[in-house]
C-alpha cells in the first residue's frame, strides 16, 4: 500500500490551518461467493482504498471520509472540509491522545495477516464452496434449500498523527459456511448453519462443515413453544457473545459520560458471579483483533476487565476522559477471552437437569440505562440432560446485572478462531415466556 498520498492529506490539512491532523489510509480487498443449490449466485471480488480524516481547529473536531485520492481531487475536498469543521460547536475536550501513550514501535510480530490470501485463484475459492455445497446433494429430500458461503478479507492501514503517531496495521481472515432450510412440520422451514473461520486461507477446514449445517438445521423439526415459567438457561457458545455485549455496551465512556449506562459507578464492584472474568488481550499472535494500537493510536495492552464478577475498568477514549475528570484507558475492545470452565456442553446438559438451551437469539433489545433485556430465542427443551423437543416462539426477559449474577457454570467450548472467545454458559432462574 502506498503511503505517499496520506502524508500529502496531512501536509494539506496543516497547510490549510489545521492545528492537529489524524489521517488514517485503508485498503480492503474482499472475495464473495454464494452457491445455492449447486449454482454459483454471487461472485465478487473488489478493492476500495479511502482516506479517513479528523481535522482539529479551535476545539473543534471534524471527521470526514472520502475514496477521492487524486491529488487534484483532494485538496479541494480537504479545503471545503477544514471551512466546514470551522462551523461546528467548539468542543474542548475533543483533542488528540496524549502522546506519551502511542505505540513506540518494536511490538511482537502478530502473525495475522495472510499476504497470500488475494493471490490464491478465484476459482479454487469457488471450488471450495462449491465442494462444501456438493456434500447435500440428495442427503435428505426435506432439504430446501442449501447455501454455501465463502468470504475473504485482507485489511490493511497507515495511521498519520500530527503530534507524534506513525503505524501500520495488517489483518486478515476467510470463513466458510453453510446454511440450510428444510421443509418442516405445519409449513415451518427451519433454518440454521455452520461455519469456519481462519487467518490463512492454507488453514480453513472444510470437512464436516455441511453435515454440522444440516444435523443443526434438522434437529429443529418440529419447532414449538412451552409453556411460561422460570428455567435454567443454557446459552450455547456461538450466541453467548450476544448477551455479552450490553456489558460492554455499558462500559463505554460516551454511556457514562450521558449517564445511560447499568454500570455508572460500579467501577471495583461485585456486579456478576464470580465465575464470571473476562480480558482483552490483543498482543496474542496468531489470533483474530490482534493489534498493536488501538484508533487513536495508543498501545493496546492486556486488561482485564471483569475479575471475578468484579467490574475492574470502562473503556475511556480522551474526549470521555476530559469530560468525566478520569484518566484514559483505550477507545474499545479487540480479543475478548472468557475465562473457561472444566466443563463441556453436554456436561452442562447434564447437570441442569430441565433447561432450555439457547441456541439462536431472534431479535429484541436492552435498554443502556437500565439494563432490562427483552429477546425472542430459539433453542431446546432439555430433560434429564438429553433434547427433548425444539422450541420457539419463546422470548427471555430480565435485567443484565441479575442475569450475569446468576451465571451458575460455564464451559470450555469457545471457538479460538474467533475474536470473542465466549464459551457456553448456564445461567438459573430465567424468565421464558410461551404458552
Amino acid at each position: 500500500m502506498k503511503t505517499e498520498i496520506a502524508d500529502k492529506a496531512m501536509e494539506m490539512a496543516l497547510d490549510c490551518g489545521c492545528q492537529d491532523v489524524k489521517v488514517v489510509l485503508m485498503q480492503n480487498q474482499e472475495n464473495t461467493i454464494q452457491i445455492q443449490n449447486g449454482r454459483t449466485e454471487k461472485m465478487q471480488q473488489s478493492t476500495a482504498t479511502s482516506l479517513a480524516f479528523n481535522l482539529f481547529i479551535d476545539g473543534r473536531d471534524g471527521f470526514f471520509y472520502t475514496n477521492k485520492l487524486d491529488a487534484a481531487e483532494l485538496f479541494p475536498f480537504i479545503r471545503q472540509a477544514v471551512e466546514t469543521t470551522r462551523l461546528l460547536e467548539p468542543d474542548e475536550s475533543r483533542t488528540l491522545a496524549d502522546a506519551s501513550r502511542y505505540y513506540k514501535g518494536n511490538g511482537p510480530d502478530l502473525q495475522n495477516f495472510d499476504a497470500e490470501m488475494n493471490r490464491v485463484d478465484p476459482a479454487e475459492k469457488r471450488a471450495l464452496a462449491e465442494r462444501n455445497n456438493a456434500r447435500l446433494t440428495g442427503k435428505d429430500p426435506r432439504i430446501i434449500s442449501a447455501e454455501s458461503h465463502y468470504r475473504d478479507r485482507q485489511h490493511e492501514a497507515y495511521y498519520l498523527i500530527s503530534n507524534g503517531f506513525k503505524g501500520s496495521e495488517q489483518s486478515s481472515y476467510c470463513i466458510l459456511s453453510t446454511i440450510v432450510t428444510v421443509e418442516g412440520r405445519d409449513g415451518q422451514h427451519p433454518m440454521d448453519g455452520w461455519g469456519n473461520t481462519r487467518i490463512f486461507y492454507k488453514d480453513l477446514p472444510e470437512e464436516g462443515l455441511a453435515e454440522i449445517a444440516l444435523e443443526r438445521t434438522m434437529r429443529k423439526i418440529g419447532q414449538r413453544p412451552i409453556k411460561s415459567g422460570n428455567y435454567t438457561m443454557i446459552l450455547e457458545s456461538p450466541v453467548a457473545g450476544s448477551l455479552l455485549q450490553p456489558l460492554l455496551n455499558a462500559m463505554g465512556g460516551q454511556a457514562l459520560q450521558q449517564r445511560t449506562s447499568f454500570l455508572s459507578d460500579r467501577l471495583d464492584q461485585q456486579v456478576a458471579s464470580p465465575l464470571f472474568s473476562l480480558v482483552d488481550d490483543p498482543l496474542i499472535p496468531g489470533t483474530r483483533g490482534a493489534s498493536l494500537f488501538d484508533y487513536d493510536g495508543v498501545a493496546t495492552s492486556r486488561r482485564q476487565l471483569f475479575e471475578q464478577g468484579v467490574l475492574r475498568t470502562y473503556f475511556i477514549d480522551t474526549p470521555c476522559s476530559k469530560k468525566l475528570g478520569i484518566p484514559p484507558t483505550t477507545q474499545g475492545i479487540h480479543h475478548l477471552i472468557m475465562e473457561p470452565g472444566n466443563h463441556s456442553l453436554d456436561d452442562l446438559m447434564k447437570e441442569a437437569g430441565r433447561a432450555i438451551m439457547v441456541t439462536d437469539l431472534n431479535g429484541g433489545n436492552c435498554d443502556p440505562t437500565t439494563g432490562r433485556f427483552s429477546y425472542g430465542i430459539e433453542g431446546f427443551l432439555i430433560e434429564e440432560g438429553r433434547i427433548a423437543q425444539p422450541v420457539s416462539g419463546m422470548n427471555i426477559t430480565g435485567d443484565m446485572l441479575s442475569l450475569w449474577q446468576n451465571l451458575i457454570a460455564v464451559a470450555n467450548d469457545a471457538d479460538p478462531w474467533e475474536t470473542e472467545l465466549i464459551p457456553s454458559l448456564t445461567f438459573r432462574d430465567v424468565a421464558f415466556s410461551g404458552i
